[in-house]
């Protein structure tokens, strides 16, 4: 009895206090990438604060309202570009733990005979931390680079220390001026460009998190479905954010890059089952689940990386290069063959044509605005993925520095490596 509780006294109350914390308090945060230089850098620690935004409600997917961002603030938030749940399926799958740097651990409620239950996300679902520069119901567009807001040139952040001299067609460096929809604003989707209807999509994946929402491609040909049409000569211009889609050409043509750079542009054979297959779910799995990827404590390992909605611009582009080419091809007393392009938003399996906005939404930027991956690529972050407001960095370590956490004998690099003059800073005063 003494033992039992000496136990419940020394180690399961502290314990329980530090999961009540983690869950409703503070949220710890490792900044992975110079995109918030010169604010945050690469190998910050940092705190957020939880409960400022809303206090989660347990077992169930809701917030108690508390405030919400501004424009202005530095905000931890779920990626909107990934799977919250393994597949998007919240049925199947069942959250047991968040073990930090380690991943996420879900139970598979279905898992094939032979195949592990116990499934290790260890890659997500990710946390990002950006700024919030606009928030529902403002107007925001990117020119050249440069951030205006409601019509007026915002300096939010900085341009970062690699801000490039040259200027392209990509996100990046010009985005069109979009209002951010508002709470119960309806969205016809017949009035949408390709960009906004994707935009919509992903709101709609975080704001019905209990609910199968897909992104459907139909290609006609003379009223008759292509579903594994081949563009023969598809092209892309080189831009970062299309690495997935360039990847795709270059292994469907069976070609090795060399001495390409960003501006120059590709072709080659291209199928429409890439772009059906990945932008139906909005990712791409990393693990062949064919091929049993085993993980910690005999789990079974997934990943995935987003699909870039701004591919679907590329395929739009091809069809309107594939009909020129057709009509060219033609006999002038024939009608030539044209190629009909069009989208439709499932929920459920079944299609819709409109959607009512249930929270606000933001628009999120990272002040290494020319390195930063970002709703200039992946649209607006719901209320609900929102998750603390950055607070303090509490440590800070050289990006090329060579300790590792698991290999005790780097730790006597430790103290030239810290940036003692970063720790306990404010980051609202940074």
């Amino acid at each position: 009895m003494k033992f039992l509780k000496a136990f419940i006294r020394e180690f399961a109350i502290p314990i329980a206090i530090a999961l009540v914390v983690i869950a409703f308090a503070i949220q710890a945060f490792k900044i992975p990438s110079g995109s918030m230089e010169d604010t945050l850098f690469e190998g910050d620690f940092l705190l957020g604060l939880k409960f400022v935004y809303g206090v989660p409600i347990p077992f169930s997917n809701g917030k108690i309202p508390v405030s919400e961002p501004d424009t202005g603030e530095i905000v931890i938030f779920r990626y909107p570009g990934e799977p919250e749940y393994p597949d998007y399926d919240n049925k199947r799958y069942t959250h047991l733990a968040n073990a930090l740097m380690f991943g996420n651990f879900f139970w598979d409620s279905q898992a094939p005979s032979g195949s592990p239950k116990l499934i290790h996300y260890a890659d997500g679902p990710k946390d990002y931390i950006k700024r919030c520069v606009a928030k529902s119901g403002q107007r925001i567009a990117v020119k050249e680079g440069k951030l205006f807001l409601d019509g007026v040139e915002k300096k939010v952040g900085g341009l970062g220390k690699y801000t490039e001299k040259s200027r392209g067609s990509s996100p990046r460096d010009n985005l069109k001026e979009i209002r951010l929809p508002e709470p119960d604003e309806t969205i016809s989707f017949d009035t949408l460009s390709t960009r906004d209807l994707w935009w919509i999509r992903s709101l709609m994946v975080q704001e019905m998190p209990d609910s199968l929402v897909e992104f459907g491609i139909s290609l006609t040909q003379n009223g008759l479905e292509q579903q594994d049409y081949v563009f023969e000569d598809f092209q892309v211009p080189i831009e970062n954010h299309k690495y997935l889609l360039i990847n795709e050409i270059f292994r469907q043509n069976h070609v090795t890059p060399q001495g390409l750079k960003i501006g120059d542009t590709i072709n080659g054979k291209m199928s429409l089952s890439f772009f059906r297959k990945f932008a139906r779910t909005g990712f791409l799995m990393r693990h062949n689940p064919n091929v049993l990827q085993k993980s910690l404590f005999g789990s079974r390992l997934v990943g995935y990386d987003a699909f870039d909605g701004s591919q679907l611009e590329d395929l739009e582009a091809n069809v309107e290069f594939e009909n020129s080419r057709l009509a060219a091809n033609a006999d002038s007393l024939d009608e030539p063959a044209k190629l009909e392009l069009k989208w439709q938003i499932l929920v459920n399996g079944k299609p819709v044509s409109e959607y009512k906005i249930k929270d606000k939404v933001y628009f999120m930027m990272g002040d290494n605005r020319d390195n930063s991956a970002d709703s200039r690529y992946w649209g607006f972050v719901s209320t609900r993925n929102i998750k603390a407001k950055a607070f303090i960095v509490y440590f800070s370590l050289e990006k090329e520095s060579d300790v590792e956490l698991l290999k005790p004998w780097t730790w006597i690099y430790l103290p030239a490596d810290i940036r003692w003059g970063r720790i306990a800073r404010i980051i609202h005063l940074i």
